[in-house]
């Protein structure tokens, strides 16, 4: 896979994270911690609609590392990540290569 099929990869999955703030940001004012949300699926696929189930703290959790995604079950691309933690419904990957640097240049957290 070359680097600007990893770059548009990486931009799709930040398009997805970027919602998923805004889930959370929506969890700060209304929810519980240990309530839990539907998050999306944060693969690399334009057109997914699967949903992950999480805690605030979970999701957190995942973003609290630029280059660490929640995926549905069977999303993972081994192209441009590796899965670094799993769950019943999700797994956790972190981006490698070109994709990593696009996560990174993206993320908008303040963290």
């Amino acid at each position: 896979m070359d680097k600007s099929q990893q770059q548009r990869l990486g931009m799709n999955e930040a398009l997805f994270r970027e919602v998923n703030e805004r889930i959370r940001e929506i969890s700060d004012n209304f929810g519980q911690d240990d309530a839990t949300y539907d998050f999306l699926c944060e693969c690399s696929d334009p057109g997914c609609t699967k949903r992950v189930v999480l805690t605030r703290a979970e999701y957190e959790d995942v973003r609290s590392n630029a280059t660490r995604f929640v995926v549905a079950k069977g999303h993972a691309l081994p192209e441009i990540e590796s899965v670094v933690d799993r769950a019943e419904d999700h797994v956790v990957v972190e981006k490698e290569g070109a994709a990593a640097d696009i996560a990174i240049h993206l993320d908008t957290s303040d963290r």
